[in-house]
Protein backbone atom coordinates (compact mmCIF):
# COMPACT_ATOMS: atom_id res chain seq x y z
CA UNK A 1 0.00 0.00 0.00
CA UNK A 2 1.33 3.81 -0.87
CA UNK A 3 1.85 6.08 1.55
CA UNK A 4 -0.84 8.78 1.83
CA UNK A 5 0.11 11.39 -0.32
CA UNK A 6 -0.17 13.93 2.68
CA UNK A 7 2.95 12.02 4.04
CA UNK A 8 5.04 12.25 0.82
CA UNK A 9 4.44 15.95 1.26
CA UNK A 10 5.75 16.33 4.91
CA UNK A 11 8.34 13.55 3.81
CA UNK A 12 9.74 15.85 0.59
CA UNK A 13 8.95 19.57 2.68
CA UNK A 14 11.09 18.44 5.67
CA UNK A 15 14.22 16.89 3.18
CA UNK A 16 13.75 20.45 0.98
CA UNK A 17 14.07 22.27 3.99
CA UNK A 18 16.82 20.32 5.42
CA UNK A 19 19.01 20.07 2.31
CA UNK A 20 18.61 24.06 1.43
CA UNK A 21 19.75 24.80 5.16
CA UNK A 22 22.62 22.24 4.29
CA UNK A 23 23.87 23.38 1.27
CA UNK A 24 23.69 27.12 2.43
CA UNK A 25 26.18 26.50 4.94
CA UNK A 26 28.68 24.20 2.87
CA UNK A 27 28.79 25.97 0.24
CA UNK A 28 30.02 29.57 2.04
CA UNK A 29 32.63 30.82 0.35
CA UNK A 30 32.67 28.48 -2.72
CA UNK A 31 29.81 30.93 -4.48
CA UNK A 32 28.93 34.43 -3.88
CA UNK A 33 27.01 35.19 -0.88
CA UNK A 34 24.06 36.69 -2.91
CA UNK A 35 23.62 33.27 -5.05
CA UNK A 36 23.57 31.42 -1.83
CA UNK A 37 20.83 33.58 -0.29
CA UNK A 38 18.72 33.60 -3.42
CA UNK A 39 18.91 29.85 -3.59
CA UNK A 40 18.58 29.32 0.16
CA UNK A 41 15.51 31.19 -0.04
CA UNK A 42 13.84 29.68 -3.14
CA UNK A 43 14.44 25.89 -1.11
CA UNK A 44 12.93 27.36 1.85
CA UNK A 45 9.57 28.49 -0.22
CA UNK A 46 9.55 25.32 -1.80
CA UNK A 47 10.14 23.38 1.45
CA UNK A 48 7.22 25.51 3.52
CA UNK A 49 4.81 24.76 0.81
CA UNK A 50 5.35 21.66 0.09
CA UNK A 51 4.34 20.92 4.12
CA UNK A 52 1.03 23.33 3.59
CA UNK A 53 -0.01 22.87 -0.32
CA UNK A 54 -3.50 21.36 -0.93
CA UNK A 55 -4.09 18.22 -2.08
CA UNK A 56 -4.68 17.29 -5.99
CA UNK A 57 -7.89 18.12 -7.87
CA UNK A 58 -6.30 16.10 -10.76
CA UNK A 59 -3.14 15.14 -11.27
CA UNK A 60 -1.19 14.07 -15.02
CA UNK A 61 -0.66 10.62 -16.45
CA UNK A 62 3.25 9.37 -15.87
CA UNK A 63 3.24 10.01 -19.69
CA UNK A 64 2.59 13.55 -18.69
CA UNK A 65 4.95 13.78 -15.65
CA UNK A 66 7.76 11.86 -17.78
CA UNK A 67 7.58 15.00 -20.19
CA UNK A 68 8.20 17.75 -17.57
CA UNK A 69 10.68 16.23 -15.33
CA UNK A 70 13.87 17.11 -17.58
CA UNK A 71 13.31 20.86 -17.18
CA UNK A 72 12.74 19.89 -13.30
CA UNK A 73 16.08 18.71 -13.30
CA UNK A 74 18.03 21.13 -15.82
CA UNK A 75 17.98 23.72 -13.43
CA UNK A 76 20.28 21.84 -10.50
CA UNK A 77 22.20 20.45 -13.66
CA UNK A 78 23.52 23.86 -14.99
CA UNK A 79 24.01 25.35 -11.16
CA UNK A 80 26.32 22.43 -10.59
CA UNK A 81 28.64 23.31 -12.99
CA UNK A 82 28.57 27.08 -12.35
CA UNK A 83 31.52 28.60 -11.34
CA UNK A 84 32.68 29.26 -7.96
CA UNK A 85 33.44 33.19 -8.95
CA UNK A 86 30.42 35.04 -10.72
CA UNK A 87 30.44 37.91 -12.48
CA UNK A 88 28.32 40.90 -11.77
CA UNK A 89 25.36 40.64 -14.08
CA UNK A 90 25.28 36.72 -13.92
CA UNK A 91 24.79 37.38 -9.86
CA UNK A 92 22.36 40.63 -10.78
CA UNK A 93 20.46 38.26 -13.37
CA UNK A 94 20.16 34.85 -10.90
CA UNK A 95 18.87 37.13 -8.21
CA UNK A 96 16.23 38.77 -10.13
CA UNK A 97 14.97 35.27 -11.78
CA UNK A 98 15.04 33.76 -7.96
CA UNK A 99 13.04 36.31 -6.79
CA UNK A 100 10.24 36.13 -9.91
CA UNK A 101 10.28 32.48 -9.31
CA UNK A 102 9.83 33.21 -4.82
CA UNK A 103 7.65 35.41 -5.50
CA UNK A 104 5.34 33.31 -8.33
CA UNK A 105 5.33 30.27 -5.66
CA UNK A 106 4.48 32.42 -2.56
CA UNK A 107 1.25 33.38 -4.65
CA UNK A 108 0.59 30.02 -5.98
CA UNK A 109 0.74 29.68 -2.32
CA UNK A 110 -1.53 26.30 -1.61
CA UNK A 111 -1.89 25.95 -5.38
CA UNK A 112 2.33 24.74 -5.76
CA UNK A 113 3.03 21.73 -7.63
CA UNK A 114 6.33 20.50 -9.47
CA UNK A 115 4.65 17.99 -11.33
CA UNK A 116 1.60 18.70 -13.89
CA UNK A 117 -1.64 18.66 -11.04
CA UNK A 118 -4.64 20.30 -10.77
CA UNK A 119 -4.91 21.82 -7.19
CA UNK A 120 -6.82 25.32 -8.49
CA UNK A 121 -6.26 28.23 -10.53
CA UNK A 122 -3.89 31.28 -9.19
CA UNK A 123 -4.56 34.56 -11.25
CA UNK A 124 -3.43 37.66 -9.49
CA UNK A 125 0.21 38.58 -9.19
CA UNK A 126 2.56 38.05 -11.29
CA UNK A 127 0.23 35.48 -13.32
CA UNK A 128 -1.45 38.29 -14.11
CA UNK A 129 0.50 38.92 -16.61
CA UNK A 130 2.37 35.61 -17.76
CA UNK A 131 1.04 31.98 -17.06
CA UNK A 132 4.15 30.20 -15.80
CA UNK A 133 6.06 33.30 -14.31
CA UNK A 134 7.93 30.67 -11.79
CA UNK A 135 9.26 28.90 -14.88
CA UNK A 136 10.49 32.29 -16.71
CA UNK A 137 12.41 33.08 -13.00
CA UNK A 138 14.13 29.39 -13.13
CA UNK A 139 14.85 30.16 -16.91
CA UNK A 140 16.81 33.24 -16.06
CA UNK A 141 18.70 31.84 -13.46
CA UNK A 142 19.81 29.07 -15.97
CA UNK A 143 20.90 31.88 -18.26
CA UNK A 144 22.32 33.48 -15.08
CA UNK A 145 24.68 30.34 -14.81
CA UNK A 146 25.68 30.39 -18.52
CA UNK A 147 26.17 34.26 -18.20
CA UNK A 148 28.64 33.53 -14.98
CA UNK A 149 30.47 30.68 -16.90
CA UNK A 150 30.57 32.71 -20.17
CA UNK A 151 28.62 32.21 -23.40
CA UNK A 152 30.47 30.32 -25.66
CA UNK A 153 29.41 28.25 -28.99
CA UNK A 154 28.43 25.36 -26.27
CA UNK A 155 26.38 27.39 -24.48
CA UNK A 156 24.55 28.57 -27.32
CA UNK A 157 23.79 25.35 -28.65
CA UNK A 158 22.44 24.15 -25.21
CA UNK A 159 20.94 27.11 -24.31
CA UNK A 160 17.59 26.46 -27.19
CA UNK A 161 17.74 22.78 -26.09
CA UNK A 162 17.22 23.68 -22.35
CA UNK A 163 14.39 26.38 -23.57
CA UNK A 164 12.40 23.91 -25.24
CA UNK A 165 12.25 21.59 -22.28
CA UNK A 166 10.69 24.02 -20.60
CA UNK A 167 8.33 24.55 -23.56
CA UNK A 168 7.45 21.14 -23.62
CA UNK A 169 6.97 20.96 -19.64
CA UNK A 170 4.68 23.73 -20.34
CA UNK A 171 2.77 22.63 -23.15
CA UNK A 172 2.15 19.16 -21.22
CA UNK A 173 1.06 21.01 -18.20
CA UNK A 174 -1.01 23.30 -19.79
CA UNK A 175 -2.97 20.46 -21.48
CA UNK A 176 -4.04 19.20 -18.11
CA UNK A 177 -4.84 22.43 -16.64
CA UNK A 178 -7.08 23.25 -19.67
CA UNK A 179 -9.28 20.34 -18.37
CA UNK A 180 -10.05 22.46 -16.23
CA UNK A 181 -12.96 25.34 -16.94
CA UNK A 182 -11.23 27.78 -14.26
CA UNK A 183 -8.25 27.77 -15.69
CA UNK A 184 -9.64 28.02 -19.38
CA UNK A 185 -11.17 31.00 -18.18
CA UNK A 186 -7.91 32.22 -17.09
CA UNK A 187 -5.85 31.67 -20.08
CA UNK A 188 -8.60 33.57 -22.28
CA UNK A 189 -7.70 36.62 -20.13
CA UNK A 190 -4.00 35.95 -19.76
CA UNK A 191 -2.90 35.38 -23.01
CA UNK A 192 0.75 34.96 -23.06
CA UNK A 193 2.48 31.85 -21.16
CA UNK A 194 6.28 32.84 -20.54
CA UNK A 195 7.25 36.05 -22.30
CA UNK A 196 4.62 38.87 -22.75
CA UNK A 197 3.96 39.59 -26.31
CA UNK A 198 5.73 36.69 -27.20
CA UNK A 199 4.56 33.28 -26.19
Amino acid sequence: MPPPPRLVDIAIGVSILGWANAATWSNLGQRPLAILIATSLLHLIVGVLFLLRRGVERSGDWATCLMAIPAVLVGGWVFGWSPRDWNVAAQILFVCGSGLAIVSFAFLGRCFAILPAIRGTVVNGPFSIIRHPAYLGELAMVVACFVAVGLDWKQLVILPIIAALFAIRIRVEERLLLSDVEYQRYCRKVRWRLIPLIW
